[in-house]
């Protein structure tokens, strides 16, 4: 089959197209043929060599974590999917590959009126989202969100999470091009984090009482300034870190706003919980924001997109 693969860490270059020895399912696990694959930044610091490495972790190494595809094979005790069926992989091992093998929790049937491009780039991103929205947050209708870095992929899932929940959402992005095509996904305001400070902006929108919660992929100066953007009591949920991973920060924040500090991430969300997801992207609750994609082979060129932050939503390779 053929596959990405590197064999150093560096540049978008140091992807390569090629051949590797077909997959084989074993006791337990579905082996998929992949449609597509999603490209998250995830990829980008493991290839990058900024990522946190296994002890098993060697070269030549394969990226990616999601895909759709059609079912090709299944191994001994598997009795949920069956040849022949569309499905998602949600964590895989690797999936810039022709063939994925998966165990078969991994392995969600893609429902009706969700296509295979589509379904391919939603696994990480709003399980994330869901996991900092519903159940850190606790997001509930009436309340008010800021949701920093709207325009990326789970910056954008987020907000769609959050309006399904009945919340008035609030979102930052670095351009005004950005902003409006969040407001296309259903942003209530955005405010432009370039022009300088945004917790002013924020809390002028509020009426000056702040919002419920913070969801902030950024981390950095973002995240130390929301807490000017929070009603008393209100939570900030932290998931990435896009904008730098240490801060100085002013313990005194906490209990001035009475904040509740809190870590997410895709692993929070259950199996049914991204069951539930996947019926409501096929029902039109959420939409998927593919941008871009380009072909297996194009690996590199994908992921230079989403390294210059020009992406907006997610991209995909495509395979078949």
């Amino acid at each position: 089959m053929k596959a990405i693969r590197f064999h150093e860490f560096g540049g978008p270059e140091v992807l390569k197209l090629e051949d590797v020895p077909d997959l084989e399912p074993g006791p337990g696990e579905v082996l998929v043929r992949v449609h597509s694959s999603g490209v998250n930044p995830t990829d980008i610091t493991t290839r990058s060599g900024r990522a946190s490495y296994p002890s098993t972790f060697a070269f030549p190494a394969m990226l990616g974590r999601e895909a759709s595809g059609t079912v090709e094979r299944v191994g001994d005790g598997v009795t949920e999917r069956s040849v022949g069926e569309r499905v998602v992989v949600r964590g895989a091992g690797f999936s810039y590959a022709e063939l994925v093998v998966a165990p078969e929790p991994a392995v969600f049937k893609l429902p009706d009126g969700l296509g295979m491009t589509d379904a391919s780039t939603v696994a990480i991103t709003y399980t994330t989202a869901w996991d900092a929205v519903v159940n850190r947050a606790n997001v509930t209708a009436g309340q008010t969100v800021l949701v920093q870095g709207a325009a990326g992929g789970v910056g954008v899932a987020a907000v769609q999470i959050a309006k399904s929940l009945g919340a008035t959402v609030i979102g930052t992005a670095g351009s005004d091009e950005k902003l409006e095509w969040a407001k296309a996904q259903g942003l209530d305001h955005g405010v432009n984090y370039s022009n300088g400070e945004y917790a002013p902006a924020v809390k002028e929108l509020t009426g000056g009482d702040g919002v419920d919660a913070v969801i902030d992929g950024v981390g950095g100066k973002a995240f130390v300034e929301c807490f000017g953007c929070l009603k008393s009591g209100g939570r900030v949920v932290i998931y990435g870190t896009a904008g730098g991973r240490e801060v100085n920060f002013n313990l005194a924040n906490l209990f001035r706003t009475r904040a509740q500090v809190m870590g997410a991430g895709g692993t929070g969300t259950s199996r049914a919980d991204f069951e539930r997801i996947l019926q409501m992207l096929a029902d039109g609750t959420l939409q998927p924001t593919v941008d871009r994609t380009w072909p297996l082979a194009e690996a590199g060129e994908a992921q230079r997109y989403v390294e210059e932050r020009r992406v907006r939503g997610k991209v995909a390779l495509v395979v078949a």
